[in-house]
């Protein structure tokens, strides 16, 4: 097994986007192995936003160095989720050093098989399209890592938190691990899934707040009425509530009885009435200030990977890389550059290069289904979500919402601009 230097800090965190860098482990067995069990660990650990890529020491024998490709806000700082998450993994359990560059390892690193075996699954996962005919057609079923949430974790996840009322990212983290949810990936799952169902808003700073308890009432497409409960969890079930599991989240509440509790007629429907279209969805997300294309190294969105480029004169999505190695992604909106979660500025850049496909609408279902990798912002699938009080099914490369009016469908439709076929 080769040996590494003790790495150093390379230019400055502050002020921009995020920067990439590398961790060094050692690691034993067979290297094609260790590359799959680490590539399936990071995917299950929801781990993708800052675990980049892979490599793994040139002549890897039975004892060798792995690379991870990490992206953190601050060179060479793990974040609290990964640091957490990454000792859990038993291959990166022997760290070596701190932070290295690509300079300094990549002299003794592998190249782009290595990387191809991980980046494939986790860098571009998230825009490479799956076809399949019919998402209706296919066997629903769950994914793997929602799966392996502890059983009942949403349900007492969200008790505990209705006992609090708000708190902090990090008091949520506690609560969790209380609970038997160590990890930070299905944290933020867990967290992510309560926001869509409507029981917890969480601002930009990790500051959380449960929503009121209150009974949502449905005008269903079939033209029943199927109440059910969101918001913070107390004692007052009554005779007539029937609880229903559902994988990867808290339990959907039916109500026996809504009156005298507070209620909300509806509510994906006025939600999906008060969006605003794509561009005024585009005009709420944040601006980043001057862009010097000189200074810095530019990939372009095609569709489905970022390629490298040499100007910013095309409309879309930029990888943009400053000198030091922070990355920011932004799109561009005129003379202005936006910033916001990659999934939403990935969404805006399909749709300007008119690859958004349609949404399909099963009407005898009530279903709607849409790609995966072409989900909508959150507050537009939080619309779908409450048309149910169910989280959507995965369908091979498909989200299926059920329960979905035709009314709710069409208005977010028109409002992202999509196609909506009915079947």
């Amino acid at each position: 097994m080769g040996t590494v230097g003790s790495g150093g800090k390379v230019g400055s965190a502050a002020g921009w986007g995020t920067a990439r860098w590398f961790r060094a482990y050692t690691a034993y067995g067979k290297a094609p192995q260790v590359i799959d069990d680490v590539a399936r660990f990071v995917r299950r650990e929801d781990l993708t936003e800052s675990v980049i890529s892979l490599r793994v020491e040139r002549g890897a024998d039975k004892e060798f160095l792995l690379f991870l490709t990490l992206q953190t806000e601050q060179w060479g700082e793990l974040t609290e989720a990964l640091e957490d998450a990454l000792p859990t993994c038993r291959h990166l359990r022997s760290p070596v050093g701190t932070a290295y560059s690509l300079e300094e390892i990549e002299t003794m690193a592998s190249g782009d098989l290595q990387i191809k075996a991980l980046g494939q699954c986790l860098e571009y996962r998230r825009v490479v399209r799956e076809t399949h005919e019919d998402p209706f057609e296919i066997e629903a079923r769950v994914l793997a890592r929602d799966a392996e949430l502890p059983a009942g974790a949403g349900e007492r996840l969200l008790w505990c938190l209705s006992a609090a009322g708000n708190g902090s990212w990090a008091a949520l983290r506690a609560a969790c691990q209380a609970l038997g949810v160590a990890d930070a990936g299905l944290a933020s799952r867990l967290a992510r899934h309560l926001r869509l169902l409507g029981h917890l808003d969480i601002t930009s700073d990790g500051s959380w707040t449960v929503a009121p308890p209150a009974v949502v009432t449905v005008s269903g497409p079939d033209g029943s009425v199927q109440p059910f409960l969101v918001g913070a969890r107390d004692s007052r079930l009554q005779a007539g509530d029937r609880r229903e599991g559902q994988p990867g989240g808290p339990d959907r509440v039916l109500v026996g009885e809504p009156e005298g509790r507070p209620t909300l007629l509806d509510p994906a429907y006025q939600l999906a009435e008060a969006l605003p279209d794509t561009a005024g969805f585009l005009s709420t997300l944040g601006t980043v200030g001057s862009v010097n294309e000189r200074a810095l190294q530019l990939k372009h969105f095609d569709g489905q990977r970022f390629e490298a480029c040499t100007s910013l004169d095309a409309a879309g999505l930029y990888e943009l890389t400053s000198p030091d190695g922070r990355i920011i992604h932004a799109l561009r909106d005129g003379a202005l550059w936006r910033r916001g979660e990659f999934f939403a500025l990935r969404f805006l850049a399909l749709g300007q290069m008119g690859l958004l496909g349609s949404w399909r609408y099963d009407a005898q279902a009530h279903e709607l289904a849409l790609r995966h990798e072409e989900r909508p912002p959150e507050l537009y699938e939080r619309a779908l979500v409450l048309c149910s009080g169910l989280l959507p099914e995965h369908r091979g490369g498909w989200l299926v919402y059920r329960a979905v009016p035709l009314a709710v469908a069409q208005s977010l439709a028109n409002r992202l601009e999509l196609g909506l076929e009915t079947l």
